[in-house]
């Protein structure tokens, strides 16, 4: 860090304070994570502070509401008519007015970073005027700064002048005068009191003690009341008998603010500058122009040379003083702002920790395992439903009308080939239907299966994707694996067309019916398409014995079919139950298929993710130590700062 300069002798301690605060402070930053910008932020303070630290130069800043007679006094500091008044200022920053011995000049920052000296092509170039150095330019080129359009574009002003302000190495900082009307003057002036080792705040005698002024000392102002001198203008407008009176209302009210000892200055800038600029010669210089001239009641000039001495003596005494509480003051600030930083970042790293603290996270595979369960619990409750749901009545009216269609008529004459056709339709339509509840059975798990693995990505997406950005990484959420169900098998109704063919050929291998015959060859096809019914279908075929109409045949064909038909359903129900199974089992395949994907692919993943995880909230829990440290040492430090403007003395900065 760089050497202080503000204090000697008797400060030396405070001076090592300083010194040992801002090497915490520097310390700090380095070790601190801290948000880059917020990081930078602080640092570009810390120098700022470092280099007031170091600078030997004395600052004193001029307040005043506008009209209140600042720049007449200035300018009568100055021994020239040189600033324009506050009310015609429109600039936007601080004009800081410093001595050089050689010549004058202006020195003008604008918004795009251009620095240009007066006198110079540029700045002419700049103000639209042509290049002089002329005597009394410099008045022209810092109205046309001030008060013209130009204003708006400067950002930092100063001016060069072969007049000591106040003795060797002070600068005297002029702020626009504020006003209600005026906010950005006024946060300029607000700016200016964080700079300001003294102030001189410009009170005008015949409308002293204003709301805003005094709002102002109560407010920006608060902690300089120990560096401020008030400078009461404006006095020769007042008549004789009022001027101790004024002094006298204006120092109480200072009292009632809480200024205990009120450096109070009347005089009158006005006149004083009129006598000053009349001397004869060139403005500012030879004997003259520091000699008291007038006498009497009225002559102003001596009382405002006394004050401007006083003035100067003020800097001179309270030097080390002022400077040193305007760096323990930056100090503060900059204290309270690393603080802020601190309690900030923490705020932020407790709000991530409390996040992943929050953050559900499952073991893999009983992540997977869950996931498993639902979709073959969902799937077992469709493929029952499905095996519940049984022949729809319209399928069994259709095939109903089939078997009359095929014994309609001369048709039922040749019982043999009746009995194959219906045989043949009763085959082909309960295929068809056990297809078609299978086939349905297999899509509408495929599709649940499918619409499952798409869900199961997107909570898989959730919950590790999730993970992974509060572990600070950034990770691509993985596509949902394509899923299909695969083996899932067809009905074998290959026994059930076997059974009802043998029906076919022992209904028609003796031409007709008998008795016997047929009531045999029923119950062997009974036996063979539904065990422990045989008897009865059997039975049902043998009455078709005997002669009769071919209506009455019919008739009694399609009476005794029917038990038939309902035992085959029976059979197909069976069948196709099996095959439901042989479906559960398919999906239970395909799940498990899935899971093992899902595993074999990203299992590694999630356990080094899982790790960061817990590593990650170890690293926060850490960072949040660390930051609440900080904060309370900054703290500590701030309050130390403080206790150093009270009494002057300080602790070891490197034991706190």
């Amino acid at each position: 860090m760089t050497e202080q300069q503000v204090v000697n002798g008797p400060g030396e301690a405070r001076d090592s304070a300083v010194s040992g605060h801002l090497r915490w402070i520097h310390d700090l930053l380095d070790r601190l994570r801290l948000p880059p910008e917020r990081r930078d932020a602080l640092r570009s303070r810390l120098r700022a502070v470092d280099a007031r630290a170091a600078d030997p130069e004395l600052r004193v800043a001029v307040f005043g509401e506008a009209s209140s007679g600042k720049s007449t006094l200035l300018n009568a500091l100055l021994r020239r008519r040189l600033l324009p008044s506050s009310a015609r200022v429109t600039t936007h920053t601080t004009t800081v007015l410093r001595h050089r011995d050689d010549a004058e000049g202006m020195v003008v920052r604008t918004t795009d970073d251009s620095v240009l000296a007066w006198p110079s092509r540029e700045f002419s170039q700049l103000t639209g005027r042509q290049h002089t150095t002329r005597p009394g330019d410099l008045e022209t080129a810092l109205e046309r700064v001030l008060t013209t359009d130009l204003a708006t574009r400067v950002t930092d002003l100063e001016v060069l002048s072969p007049v000591p302000l106040l003795g060797g190495g002070t600068a005297v900082l002029d702020t626009p005068g504020f006003s209600v009307t005026e906010p950005g003057h006024r946060q300029l002036a607000e700016a200016a009191v964080r700079q300001a080792d003294l102030a001189l705040v410009v009170v005008p005698a015949v409308s002293a003690m204003s709301m805003t002024l005094v709002e102002f000392l109560d407010g920006p102002l608060h902690d300089h009341h120990d560096r401020c001198a008030f400078v009461l203008t404006k006095m020769d407008l007042l008549d004789d008998d009022e001027r101790s009176e004024v002094v006298e209302t204006v120092e109480n009210r200072l009292r009632d603010l809480g200024i205990v000892d009120p450096v109070l200055l009347p005089c009158a800038p006005a006149q004083a500058l009129k006598e000053l600029t009349a001397v004869p010669g060139r403005p500012g210089t030879g004997p003259s122009a520091s000699r008291p001239r007038g006498s009497g009641p009225d002559a102003h000039l001596p009382r405002f040379l006394a004050v401007e001495a006083r003035i100067a003596e003020l800097a001179a005494t309270r030097r080390r003083s002022a400077m040193a509480a305007t760096v323990l003051a930056l100090l503060a600030e900059l204290l309270l702002a690393v603080e802020e930083a601190a309690e900030s970042q923490r705020s932020a790293l407790l709000s991530t920790e409390q996040r992943l603290a929050a953050l559900s996270l499952p073991d893999f595979p009983a992540f997977l395992g869950a996931w498993s369960q639902r979709v073959l619990d969902r799937v077992e409750r469709q493929l029952g439903r499905a095996a519940a749901a049984g022949v729809p009545a319209g399928s069994r009216a259709a095939l109903d009308a089939a078997i009359a269609e095929a014994v309609a008529g001369e048709r039922i004459g040749n019982i043999a080939e009746a009995t194959e056709n219906v045989s043949r339709i009763v085959r082909l339509h309960l295929r068809a239907d056990a297809e078609r509840t299978v086939h349905a059975a297999v899509d509408q798990a495929g599709e649940l299966l499918k619409s499952e693995a798409r869900k199961l990505a997107e909570d898989f997406t959730a919950e590790y994707s999730a993970l992974a950005g509060l572990a600070g990484e950034s990770w691509t959420a993985p596509a949902a694996p394509r899923v299909a169900v695969r083996g899932l098998p067809a009905p074998d109704l290959s026994g059930v067309d076997r059974r009802l063919t043998e029906i076919g050929t022992q209904l028609t291998a003796g031409g007709k019916l008998r008795t016997g015959g047929g009531a045999m060859a029923g119950a062997v096809a009974g036996s063979l398409i539904a065990p422990g019914i045989g008897t009865f279908i059997g039975g049902a075929l043998g009455a078709l014995i005997g002669k009769g109409s071919h209506e009455a045949a019919r008739t009694r064909f399609l009476e005794r079919i029917q038990p038939i038909v309902s035992a085959a359903y029976e059979e197909i129900d069976l069948r196709v139950g099996e095959s439901l199974l042989r479906v559960r089992v398919g999906v239970t395949e395909s799940i498990a298929e899935l899971c093992e994907r899902y595993d074999g692919q990203w299992g590694a993943e999630i356990v080094r993710l899982t790790a960061a995880h817990t590593r990650q909230r170890a690293e926060l829990a850490s960072g949040i130590t660390t930051m609440d440290q900080a904060a309370a040492a900054a703290r500590r430090r701030r309050e130390d700062v403080a206790a150093l403007r009270g009494d002057g003395t300080a602790p070891d900065p490197e034991e706190m």
